[in-house]
């Protein structure tokens, strides 16, 4: 017994001995790594191109999916939303920024950089710098799938002074004055508003800023609402009419004034034409 005990062990040592993968910095699909970021500092598409194998999959930060015609239109999007696009130097050191490449046993291979993105946005004039790591997995010598982990709000921020300038923003902005009814003090407000906002946050992910200020006399409410789209405002009204919330809101507030700012549809405006809205078009600045 003790001798199948003894060479038990011995077999898991020899087996936790065994590498799983063999790491590369000086390899063939690392240094067509460093040439990707090359081009895409010289703002060159067609390597992109020839490189990414046209099965490709891209996976974003976010957990989205895209095929290769969606990758290289967001390409060129990175192109017209920056310039003076680098990344640091990769030598072998593994220092802040490198390349290397991963063979496992069961024949896949993966190429992962981790560097710092710089640029300079061409809406906002400000200079960019954020750290990254994107995988990319390999089908001979194609990359099939690329697979990115970094924030996404200096992108964002770039995209968002874009649709400014352009005017294009689908963004939608709700500014509400309410008197608070007689009888409800600031204490019954805020019991009110702590289910209210949870429910926001659990039915309304597209509902990116909701926020209410109380006067000094606890007598005025401004309620401040952002939402991505018209569809998502559509959306949140929808959910206010049929929810738990629209009486012991009614009861609570009475509206003084209602605007709504941005590029809103024509769909909202016939949704929610029972309610006093100012409406206010887009003429200067941004929506965060």
């Amino acid at each position: 017994m003790k001798k199948i005990i003894y060479l038990f062990i011995a077999l898991l040592f020899y087996t936790c001995k065994q590498p799983f993968a063999n790491l590369t910095t000086n390899d063939q699909k690392s240094e067509k790594i460093k040439t990707l970021f090359k081009k895409v500092g010289e703002e060159n598409i067609e390597y992109l191109k020839e490189i990414f194998s046209d099965k490709m999959q891209l996976v974003d930060p976010l957990g989205n999916t895209l095929d290769k015609t969606g990758f290289i239109a967001g390409i060129e999007n990175l192109y017209d939303l920056f310039e003076d696009i680098s990344v640091k130097n990769m030598d072998g050191d593994a220092l802040g920024a490198e390349v290397e490449t991963a063979s496992y046993k069961n024949g896949i291979i993966w190429t992962f950089i981790w560097n710092t993105f710089s640029a300079t946005g061409k809406y906002t004039n400000q200079k960019v710098s954020f750290p990254f790591h994107i995988a990319y997995q390999w089908e001979g010598d194609k990359i099939i799938k690329e697979v990115q982990f970094f924030d996404l709000s200096a992108i964002e921020k770039e995209m968002n002074a874009k649709s400014a300038k352009n005017n294009t923003s689908t963004k939608v902005v709700a500014n509400i004055d309410m008197e608070v009814n007689p009888g409800y003090t600031v204490n019954n407000i805020k019991v009110f508003l702590e289910k209210l906002n949870q429910f926001i946050r659990e039915k309304e992910p597209n509902t990116y800023d909701y926020s209410y200020f109380v006067s000094k006399d606890g007598k005025r409410i401004t309620l401040i609402e952002k939402f991505r789209t018209s569809e998502d405002f559509i959306f949140h009204v929808d959910n206010f009419e049929n929810g738990p919330n629209i009486e012991p809101f009614m009861k609570m507030f009475t509206f003084k004034s209602f605007v709504i700012a941005g590029n809103t549809s024509e769909v909202l405006r016939e949704r929610i034409k029972g309610y006093p809205v100012d409406y206010r078009g887009n003429i200067g600045g941004w929506i965060d």
